[in-house]
């Protein structure tokens, strides 16, 4: 398994076991997770799906062929030109690939608890979610970050608490840098530009993305932003890395 390097404020290096949630939407701190991870997911990464009391999940991204498959030929179907246009293939590419949500209540029947996994059964993997209706948040970011990878999109993959129309949460999501431009990228809670479904929620300024893209849990920043995510047909509030000291809010993000 993994080690994930993480630089404290003070320059202490410390290594988290996990990828996972670290710093919740009401201020509290997790241990052992580094929140965000830059790099392609293979199966020595394992990251944490739930970490409640006495029910904590781990998952790894298994074997994705098919969605690069997929992936390949939205790129020839759509000759992509921009970020707009790369973003709309891979959204296409992560629903094509898992499917809706409406098999989520079987979800987590996908992946066994820590303790079934101490009893010697396998580790619940991403790719067993393809076209099953039941994937979430973590799997689709986590697709998405090795498909934007692919492409040569940098990214992070980025855990932290949130606040979605006042209810506070956990929530998984993409942080892309290109060409000189910084994007929440959300593949579970995507909006609409030029008329397509997009992942690429709001743009925001490179100091935000530095600090949203911290691993550590006490780096962070609040981004509010307010926008139509076409998949639940209604308004959506989010708050990003909620719970944080510092508030930036996304203002104009285009809607229905």
């Amino acid at each position: 398994m993994r080690k994930y390097p993480i630089v404290s404020s003070n320059g202490e290096v410390f290594n988290a076991s996990n990828i996972g949630v670290n710093h919740t939407a009401v201020g509290t701190f997790i241990g052992g997770m580094a929140s965000s991870y830059n790099k392609e997911f293979d199966n020595e990464d394992e990251v944490c799906l739930e970490s409640g009391l006495g029910d904590i999940r781990y998952c790894k991204i298994g074997d994705i062929k098919e969605a690069y498959q997929i992936l390949k030929e939205e790129i020839i179907a759509k000759k992509p030109h921009n970020i707009d246009d790369y973003a709309e293939c891979v959204q296409k590419t992560v629903m094509r690939y898992f499917g809706d949500f409406s098999n989520i209540k079987n979800r987590l029947s996908f992946f066994p608890s820590e303790e079934d996994i101490n009893g010697n059964i396998e580790i619940g993997k991403v790719s067993d979610l393809a076209h099953k209706n039941a994937a979430m948040c973590v799997e689709r970011a986590m697709l998405a970050q090795n498909l934007l990878m692919e492409i040569g999109i940098k990214s992070f993959f980025k855990a932290s608490g949130v606040i979605i129309n006042g209810k506070p949460d956990a929530h998984a999501y993409n942080l892309v840098n290109h060409d000189g431009k910084c994007y929440i990228f959300d593949v579970t809670i995507p909006t609409i530009r030029s008329d397509k479904i997009s992942p690429l929620v709001s743009e925001i300024p490179q100091e935000v993305f530095d600090k949203l893209s911290k691993p550590n849990q006490d780096i962070g920043i609040s981004v509010e932003l307010d926008h139509f995510n076409p998949l639940q047909n209604k308004e959506y509030s989010v708050t990003y890395d909620a719970g944080r000291k510092e508030v930036y809010q996304v203002e104009n993000v285009k809607v229905k």
